[in-house]
């Protein structure tokens, strides 16, 4: 049997909202640093690339899951949900990283 990672929305944010922001030109404040702020992020980082770009469709789409932990009341649907959050936002990143 393999561990599994578990993942909390700070580690999420920690990695993900400056490089994220930094890459589409937006600011990351202390708002962004909980999770309806970090939602709000994404989607305004979304907002800023075409409706073509697949990064787009990353954002919106770990937004998306992200509004579902109000949702779910044990800690194996929270860690799915991280898990594909992290994912989603590990790509956009990824891609972001490329232009």
């Amino acid at each position: 049997m393999t561990a599994t990672k578990t993942r909390t929305i700070e580690d999420l944010i920690a990695e993900y909202a400056e490089p994220i922001a930094d890459a589409v030109g937006i600011d990351v404040d202390d708002d962004d640093r909980d999770l309806s702020g970090f939602t709000q992020l994404l989607s305004d980082a979304a907002d800023t690339l075409s409706p073509a770009d697949c990064t787009r469709e990353y954002l919106e789409d770990a937004a998306e899951a992200l509004g579902a932990l109000a949702y779910v009341d044990t800690d194996t649907a929270r860690q799915t949900i991280l898990a594909r959050v992290d994912g989603l936002l590990y790509e956009a990143k990824s891609d972001l990283e490329l232009i």
